[in-house]
């Protein structure tokens, strides 16, 4: 078998298949990846999230699509070769390059890496820095190359600056070296500081940005881990095994087509040595046991996709301490099984559901809105980033209405133009109004969602204008 040229042929068809589907089957950006596109129109160091890579990366895209938003959806997907492509670097650290292959295909088991692909955001961008980071990471403890310290600190730092959960990679990583014999042996280097101030200078950017702002982001954090609807002390106990139990249910094909062949093919002893079993347990294992220790110790709610990145390494862990003989020819096939099977029941939701994010026409919806010059649209995230990526002249967008959540927005500026306020339901109209009592009494936008069974359902969104003082 023709390694590199069997996984160039797996990634090119991964690549035209999760690009084409959502392309075809989806009228507007799914919410995430409409909102981190407004991240990076906007442009600062930072967002009312997560720190900014995410949304720079959508708006470069965008813009060199010529502002086609469907470019954010191959962008994901690239984003999705290249961490499959560092896996099989990662994997041939530890494996033969036939196992490396199969550990590489065998994630299309996971649905972290094709179902909710379509849906862009900082996860996904997670999804390749996780691996290119690890990687490089293990090149320079091994071989102590500057070459591989530096990329190391390049990767740590755009970590950094794509979501604050990398810090459970980092940390692991950092207790390798401090629990290892090679990684000590690591800590007299001074080229693994260099790779730290390496990168140190791309997130300090960021924090002085938050600095700056109050550390305001810390909000979004504690209200996304929060909104316990169970005691205290039941938390520590519910939360993380839920947490768990959702990352065990999103690659569970991939763990059941491992379990089975292990089980029912030949068994094979392991070529790993004692240092490499440690790497592959700080790397590969214990980011994940770090993001459960979270809600163990603290009782709060992790959501599930936080924990997406952190399974990288699951088949490349599975076939370094299970290994087995078995068809590779067998599993490949079963790799573009997991593809197709996935795609069909993306496939079917999109034309099965009768949700208004699967269905509502993003460009006659915003453009209706935005017919007359605006500058300004503000509201339901989701609305009211589908009307800043879609209409007319792309308005600037005030999320929910609060100019505390938007400090890169100045509110006399929004109050001499006017704004348009967007919400899924009379009550989050009448909620904005609160802060903005000129908003005028709401109109209504009615669309109907069909599906292919002839089933349908209508929808009313409720929208107005605060003219602005200078008209």
């Amino acid at each position: 078998m023709k390694i590199n040229k069997t996984l160039s042929i797996f990634l090119l068809c991964h690549l035209i298949i999760w690009s084409l589907l959502p392309i075809i089957l989806r009228p507007n950006l799914p919410m995430d990846s409409a909102e981190a596109l407004i991240w990076g129109m906007i442009g600062e160091w930072g967002t009312n999230k997560h720190p900014p890579l995410s949304g720079w990366l959508a708006d470069w895209a965008w813009l060199i699509a010529n502002k086609n938003p469907a470019a954010i959806y191959v962008l994901s997907q690239i984003l999705v070769l290249g961490a499959l492509g560092y896996i099989y670097k990662l994997a041939r650290c530890f494996l033969d390059s036939e196992k490396a292959l199969l550990a590489t295909v065998l994630m299309e088991g996971i649905a972290y890496y094709n179902l909710v692909t379509p849906e862009y955001n900082c996860n996904i961008v997670a999804l390749l820095l996780w691996p290119a980071c690890t990687y490089y990471f293990y090149r320079g403890v091994k071989d102590n190359h500057l070459r591989d310290w530096l990329f190391f600190g390049i990767f740590a730092g755009l970590n950094m600056l794509n979501k604050y959960v990398s810090g459970a990679l980092l940390l692991s990583l950092g207790l390798y070296l401090l629990a290892t014999p090679d990684g000590r042996l690591r800590l007299s280097s001074w080229k693994l500081y260099l790779s730290a101030v390496v990168a140190l200078s791309l997130f300090v950017p960021h924090f002085i940005w938050l600095y700056n702002r109050d550390f305001f982001v810390i909000d979004y954090f504690l209200g996304r881990a929060s909104g316990n609807n169970l005691p205290f002390y039941l938390g520590h106990i519910v939360y993380p095994v839920k947490f768990l139990a959702s990352q065990i249910m999103t690659s569970a094909p991939a763990v059941l087509i491992l379990w089975w062949v292990y089980r029912h093919g030949g068994k094979a002893q392991s070529s790993l040595n004692s240092s490499q079993r440690r790497f592959i347990f700080f790397a590969g294992v214990l980011p994940l046991l770090i993001m459960t220790a979270v809600p163990l110790l603290s009782g709060v709610k992790l959501k599930s996709m936080w924990g997406s990145p952190a399974l990288y390494m699951l088949t490349i862990s599975a076939l370094s301490f299970f290994p087995f003989n078995y068809s590779a020819k067998r599993l490949l096939i079963t790799a573009y099984g997991l593809m197709l099977m996935f795609g069909c029941a993306f496939a079917l939701q999109c034309v099965i559901t009768l949700s208004p994010k699967f269905n509502l026409n993003a460009i006659e919806f915003s453009q209706s809105l935005s017919a007359d010059k605006i500058t300004y649209v503000g509201g339901n995230i989701w609305l009211a980033s589908t009307i800043g990526v879609y209409g007319t002249d792309n308005p600037r967008v005030l999320f929910l209405m609060a100019p505390e959540n938007n400090p890169w927005i100045a509110i006399n500026d929004v109050n001499a133009k006017g704004i348009i306020a967007v919400a899924e339901n009379i009550d989050e109209y009448n909620a904005y109004r609160y802060n903005f009592p000129r908003l005028s009494e709401p109109d209504v936008y009615s669309f109907t969602a069909r599906n292919i069974f002839g089933k349908s359902k209508e929808y009313k969104f409720y929208y107005g204008k605060l003219s602005g003082e200078q008209q």
